[in-house]
């Protein structure tokens, strides 16, 4: 059945990913416009995402993530299955358990293993096509796991998870929420960013922060159950209130408005013609600009309009200039 599956037999499951899409996954991530000096002035992108390493993590991510997510993380293969086991044994029950692991998460996140790409015949069929998903789910966290160790497998699922508002991964989620690089993140920060991987409109802390409040302490909790905290840490961070500090959706791109679309326009047929796509290649396009000199260029412009909008205020006052 397995080799029906991945061969796509009679067009019945559709796609599957492949050991070279294991090998070189793609991820849609900013390209950055930057002046001669090295400043950030702009970026291109459909998914708000930059990447980050291991090291440029704080270890509480990986704590909190492991902790809530998938606390047998580093001793399966990519398939919990005491984990599925207990999830059907629950769900048959009445209280219904997920039992993904972060693995599988990261296989249908990275492939999109649900989308219609990767349905075959088998669609119309709604409880059969459930399986099927489920079956590909596995073998691609399979495949990861054997492929990646698993500190790659958690830095690519940390770089690939939504964290809404168009933000992706755990670099622009920590800009974006707290104004701050991934590895400076304190450990109640890292819990509420991972309090939002269940679901991040309900526990979105900017609308939401009651209920986004209630999450974090879910997975301090859940940290302190499997020995991350002790209880002493525990209520020291849960009671911590919520200390948001937004930072700029596009850093670095205030004033660049104008710049960002002269160069598009000039970019995007070099990449067309060179096989780059620059809103998901990642990107970095340094340009001539001085950014000192600029903002010199367009203080005195601010200025000067200044002084023309006065002058045409005194000249023309309420009246209409366009009148004939």
């Amino acid at each position: 059945f397995f080799c029906a599956l991945e061969l796509n037999f009679l067009w019945l499951f559709g796609y599957s990913p492949t050991i070279k899409d294991i090998k070189t996954p793609t991820i849609n991530v900013v390209s950055e416009l930057y002046t001669s000096d090295g400043k950030l002035i702009a970026k291109y992108y459909k998914e708000n995402r930059t990447p980050v390493a291991y090291d440029s993590i704080s270890p509480a991510i990986i704590d909190a993530l492991v902790a809530t997510e998938d606390v047998r993380f580093y001793e399966h293969s990519g398939i919990d299955i005491r984990s599925l086991l207990s999830s059907i044994i629950s769900t048959a029950s009445g209280d219904r358990r997920g039992a993904s692991t972060i693995t599988q998460q990261l296989a249908k996140n990275l492939y999109s293993t649900r989308n219609r790409k990767s349905q075959g015949l088998i669609k119309y069929i709604p409880l059969v096509r459930t399986i099927v998903f489920k079956l590909k789910e596995w073998v691609t966290a399979y495949k990861l796991e054997n492929y990646y160790s698993k500190k790659e497998i958690l830095t690519l699922y940390l770089n690939t998870v939504p964290f809404g508002n168009n933000t992706f991964g755990i670099k622009t989620a920590s800009k974006r929420y707290f104004n701050k690089n991934a590895h400076k993140l304190q450990v109640e920060e890292a819990a509420l960013l991972v309090g939002m991987l269940k679901a991040t409109t309900t526990y979105n802390p900017i609308r939401n922060p009651e209920k986004s409040l209630e999450r974090r302490n879910t997975v301090l909790s859940q940290m302190q159950k499997y020995d991350y905290l002790t209880e002493k840490e525990f209520k020291k961070y849960s009671q911590r209130p919520l200390k948001l500090n937004p930072g700029s959706f596009d850093e670095g791109s205030d004033g660049g408005s104008y710049l960002r679309s002269a160069v598009s326009r000039h970019l995007e047929k070099w990449c067309e013609d060179n096989g780059y796509d620059m809103y998901a290649d990642g990107l970095k396009i340094y340009t001539t600009i001085d950014s000192r000199m600029q903002q010199y260029a367009e203080e005195i412009v601010t200025s000067q309009m200044r002084i023309l909008q006065k002058r045409f205020e005194n000249v023309w006052g309420n009246e209409n200039p366009w009148r004939t």
